[in-house]
């Protein structure tokens, strides 16, 4: 897997949120994007993960431009599927129960297949086996982290994108939930990338992008 992001602009508006972005990263890399709040730091990790698209500039996916992607349907929804996305504690849905919550990516995806080996060795690794039969409102805001980490990696993607995947969290679960990723990028090789405000966390990963009214330093 390689991402390749040169002199990217996003306007929202007409005002610039993202101004002339370059960074590379690699198979198997740990990566942090760290910044003050309204830094851009969401915005790009939304264009990373094809939620949206840049204003200009260019954004290359293992060699494939995501302008192109955008354009048809089926290879944006292949890519898409690559891609394991580590969203907000609010984004469970409280009528699901815990399994259903995790499986959630595969209804949509039908033509990627999760099996019970798969599944079973996931949640027993991330401890949440003991709650798949319960409802999100029961799980303590670490619980919930946990299965929002199982959910992103239960299509098996080649990066993980976590917006602030340990904000809200007291310092032991914070660790945990980054040990967690750090396992996994260890382990299977993932590519993650993600935003954070935690100097202690970010200072553990290998690469740190520091962003900045838009611009990375």
């Amino acid at each position: 897997m390689s991402l390749k992001i040169n002199n990217l602009f996003k306007d929202v508006k007409g005002k610039t949120i993202l101004r002339n972005i370059s960074l590379e990263v690699g198979q198997g890399d740990f990566v942090s994007i760290v910044g003050p709040s309204g830094s851009g730091k969401t915005t790009l990790l939304n264009i990373i993960a094809f939620i949206s698209r840049q204003s200009s500039g260019e954004y290359l996916f293992n060699g494939a431009d995501n302008q192109a992607l955008f354009e048809n349907s089926d290879d944006l929804s292949n890519c898409r599927g690559t891609i394991g996305i580590m969203s907000s504690i609010s984004d469970l849905i409280p009528n699901l129960n815990i399994k259903e919550n995790i499986l959630l990516p595969s209804y949509i995806n039908r033509d990627l297949v999760v099996t019970d080996l798969y599944y079973e060795n996931l949640v027993h690794k991330l401890n949440i086996a003991n709650m798949q039969e319960a409802r999100p409102y029961s799980l303590s805001s670490g619980e919930k982290q946990r299965v929002l980490l199982c959910r992103a990696m239960i299509l098996q993607p080649i990066m993980l994108v976590a917006d602030e995947p340990t904000s809200n969290l007291d310092q032991e679960n914070a660790v945990n939930i980054f040990n967690m990723m750090a396992d996994l990028n260890e382990q299977r090789k993932t590519t993650i990338i993600m935003a954070t405000h935690d100097k202690k966390i970010y200072e553990s990963t290998r690469k740190v992008f520091k962003i900045r009214d838009g611009s990375i330093d």
